[in-house]
């Protein structure tokens, strides 16, 4: 047997022997992965609502995200048309069904919507989740309403792959504190169309100022808020919670 076909038979069944066991380990760790998904989902939906431990500070547990959940938090999918997905539940979906589009309309199969009701006061806050197309990438984030489903209680953008310094400064307080209190709806009642303008421009109650020099992620961000919202409306509407 020659020297070359030893070489090469050991280096086949080294790499058989490291396939396998990298098989084995990513098999293993899978669950823990998924866990790992599923408690980040969680953790923003909490962010946007606002939801702090006892000393303030962000809940970042599992234990204590899993209790708040289960005791003040309803989880409910919606389709293209604001309907109640039945028998889909928001702890089901992945983070790639949450962004999948159907390919006739163009429009996203799922749209996670979560309510939490303050225990101390039974006061209800809205989350919807919210993403579309920046610049160069898909950009992700969660916008909760206060329970007139007209004013807007906070923002959190979670991921996006926009420029370094520019489109990616979506993720920033300076940019997401802006939307605290501005309106979906006009004097009266119906829907506006939500603006992301030109730093320095005329604000008002439905715009929030761009950031400067990522005039095309505003206009991404301008699009798909103003999308998404129209399909969560129709649930409000159709079930009649706008008060």
């Amino acid at each position: 047997m020659s020297e070359q076909f030893k070489i090469i038979r050991f280096a086949t069944i080294v790499c058989l022997i490291c396939s396998i066991l990298l098989a084995v380990v990513s098999s293993a760790l899978s669950p823990r992965q998924e866990a790992n998904k599923a408690n980040d989902i969680k953790t923003k939906v909490l962010q946007v609502f606002g939801v702090t431990n006892e000393l303030g500070k962000a809940v970042t547990g599992s234990a204590e995200i899993e209790s708040i959940f289960s005791e003040r938090i309803t989880g409910l999918v919606l389709d293209a048309e604001g309907k109640v997905v039945a028998g889909k539940s928001v702890a089901d979906l992945t983070p790639e069904e949450i962004n999948a589009k159907d390919k006739a309309t163009g429009l996203k199969q799922f749209y996670p919507l979560y309510i939490y009701t303050d225990p101390a006061t039974s006061k209800k806050l809205y989350a919807m989740h919210v993403s579309g197309k920046g610049l160069w990438s898909t950009i992700k984030g969660y916008m909760a309403l206060e329970d007139d489903l007209n004013t807007i209680f906070g923002m959190v953008f979670y991921e996006n792959a926009e420029t370094p310094g520019l489109g990616a400064e979506v993720e920033k307080p300076f940019f997401q504190d802006q939307f605290k209190g501005k309106k979906w709806l006009d004097s009266d009642g119906k829907v506006a169309e939500f603006k992301i303008i030109k730093p320095g421009g005329e604000l008002n109650d439905h715009a929030v100022d761009g950031i400067t020099a990522a005039t095309m992620t505003g206009n991404g961000v301008e699009v798909f808020l103003n999308d998404d919202f129209t399909v969560y409306n129709k649930y409000f509407t159709q079930e009649g919670l706008r008060k």
